[in-house]
Parts: C-alpha cells; sequence; structure tokens
C-alpha cells in the first residue's frame, strides 16, 4: 500500500512549499522519516535536521543524508539522482553515492550517502592564503578532470544549448530588477552584452555543476593542510557547452577579487585559453549577468569593493582581475 503523509500537500504553491521546507518542526517529518527507514531497510538510528539549503535535509547517524525536495522544484533532487548515476565513481574527488529514492505526495526524497570531512564553508574566512591557494588548485584539476569526462550523446541531463542560452537572455532583465540590483546598472545590461563579441559555445558536451562554492565542497585536515575531500549537491547541474558557466562560481566565491586565486584556478584547469585576459574578462561577466538565479548583489558582497561600481566594465574588473 502506498504511503500517504497527509500533512504534506500534494501541490503546494510556492510560498507553501517555502515555508515547509524554513519553518516546520522536526517532528512534522518523523512519519515520513521513519515509513522511509523501514522500506529502505535503512539503519537504525536517529534523524538529525541540517537547516541549510533551498530542502528539507536530515542526516541518518552521519551515516547517510536525507533530501525531500518540494514539486516546485523538483528537478532538484532529479538532477541529484542522474548526477550521481551518470558520474559514478569516475572522479578523483568523493560525490554522494544514492541509496533510494522515491515520491510521497509529489515530493521528491533522495537518501545519499554522507561524504566526510568538513564544509569548507565552515573554514574558507579563517584560512591563510598559502592555504587557499592549494584548494583553489585542487578545484582547478577537479573541474578539468570533470569537463573531461565522456559522456552520452543522448542523455536526460543534456539541455538544448541554444534554446538554454536564449531563456537565460530572456530571463535576464527580469531576473536582476527582481534582485533589487541598482537600476542603473540593469540599464547597461542589454548594451553591455550586446556590446562583446560573446562566445558560450565551447563546442563540446560537458557535465556542468554549476555551483562550486565552499558551501557545496567538502575537505579534510591531513598532514597540517586542508585537502579537497568530496563534492555535493548537484541540483543545478546540466550537461551543457560552456566552461566559463562552471568556472564562474568558484571565481567569485573562492578566488573573491584575489588575483593571484584566480590565475591559480585557471592555470590549474589548463582547459580555457587566457592570453587575452580582457575577453575573458567580458565573457566572464556577460556569463554572470546570464547565469540563472544569479543574485548579482549577493555576489558583489562577496568581492571586496576596489573602486567605483558604476558600470560594468569596472565591476568585471573587480570579479576577475586578471
Amino acid at each position: 500500500m502506498e504511503f500517504v503523509f497527509q500533512a504534506l500537500p500534494v501541490d503546494p504553491g510556492y510560498e507553501q512549499s517555502c515555508d515547509l521546507v524554513d519553518n516546520s518542526p522536526d517532528e512534522f517529518w518523523q512519519p515520513l522519516l521513519e515509513h522511509l527507514k523501514e522500506k529502505h531497510q535503512l539503519p537504525d538510528g536517529s534523524w538529525q535536521r541540517i537547516r541549510t539549503g533551498a530542502n528539507v535535509l536530515f542526516s541518518l547517524d552521519d551515516q547517510l543524508v536525507l533530501k525531500i525536495v518540494p514539486p516546485n522544484w523538483g528537478y532538484q533532487g532529479q538532477a541529484e539522482i542522474d548526477s550521481c548515476s551518470l558520474l559514478g565513481r569516475q572522479l578523483s574527488v568523493a560525490i554522494p553515492e544514492v541509496v533510494a529514492s522515491g515520491t510521497v505526495n509529489n515530493w521528491l526524497y533522495v537518501v545519499m550517502t554522507k561524504l566526510p570531512g568538513t564544509s569548507l564553508a565552515d573554514v574558507w574566512q579563517d584560512l591563510g592564503h598559502s592555504d587557499k591557494l592549494v584548494l583553489v588548485k585542487q578545484l582547478g584539476s577537479f573541474i578539468r578532470e570533470l569537463h573531461q569526462l565522456t559522456l552520452p550523446d543522448d542523455h536526460q541531463m543534456k539541455v538544448n544549448w541554444a534554446d538554454y542560452i536564449d531563456k537565460l537572455k530572456q530571463d535576464c532583465l527580469p531576473r536582476h530588477k527582481r534582485k533589487g540590483v541598482d537600476e542603473s546598472l540593469v540599464a547597461q545590461i542589454e548594451a553591455y552584452l550586446s556590446g562583446q563579441a560573446l562566445v558560450f559555445d565551447d563546442g563540446t558536451d560537458l557535465f556542468i555543476h554549476m555551483d562550486l562554492h565552499p558551501w557545496n565542497l567538502m575537505v579534510q585536515h591531513k598532514e597540517g593542510q586542508y585537502r579537497l575531500s568530496g563534492v555535493l549537491d548537484f541540483g543545478d547541474a546540466i550537461v551543457g557547452r560552456s566552461r566559463l558557466l562552471e568556472l564562474l562560481t568558484p571565481l567569485l566565491f573562492m578566488c573573491q577579487g584575489d588575483k593571484a586565486l584566480a590565475l591559480a584556478l585557471l592555470k590549474s584547469y589548463s582547459l580555457l585559453d587566457v592570453d587575452d585576459k580582457e575577453v575573458l574578462r567580458q565573457q566572464l561577466m556577460a556569463i554572470a549577468l546570464l547565469r540563472p538565479a544569479c543574485d548579482f548583489k549577493f555576489v558583489l558582497s562577496q568581492v571586496p569593493q576596489t573602486g567605483d561600481r558604476d558600470n560594468w566594465q569596472q565591476i568585471s574588473r573587480q570579479l576577475f582581475p586578471f
């Protein structure tokens, strides 16, 4: 008999889903948690709430992680499942393994192995520059490894690239207005994008995680140094055709306007022609403006301001200091 969790709405509105994810007490989820433990014969142990991210997360005795995804953005849970299946154990850095998945009342759930180590976000700001340099180089090598994987031509994660880019262009101005970007900057976006010789297609299919930043990276401290040990949260991953779409996030959220870190990331990645750094900067700025779900006010808060930010040229030099 199918389990029915009557308290969980089958077709929630966006605000209702956000409220359940953000504000529901742990007790609300207990019937579902115990049902899943029994259904999938999960280990005995207690569930602990993880209050981060846009979905409901529970840890089972530091062995497993359960992610419960509202139907409003169920594609994120499916991307998690598809990514782990596609990548398997091909990478030198650990990724979660899917133990079980399914739906309850139209909400998708995924049970995954919990990666060892510490979230890089918990230690990043306290690391010295030399430690950050090591981790940035490791991440660049990992991205290179990721982008060199041979992928099936017809994998379900592959997007129609032309349609994908067109949709990003259509959503660009409305999104930045919604996110409260300064009106004078929003007014400059269309002219800035049209004035650049922009290349969004690298001519080959790439697995793009999309969110390689400290909150989605795990590290372990060994022999006096932190080392990259795991990558998680594949909810926004796609198979697409732009290396810059992948490199953009660590450049913003890990390099944070530091020239040495930015150059180290690009050098360790090594699959990109960086001879003309001005063109690269313009292309990255354009990708940053187009990137799905980008909150540019938050982006700017992550990079120290070193000058005026009255136009996108000034901003690009601060974000991408090559």
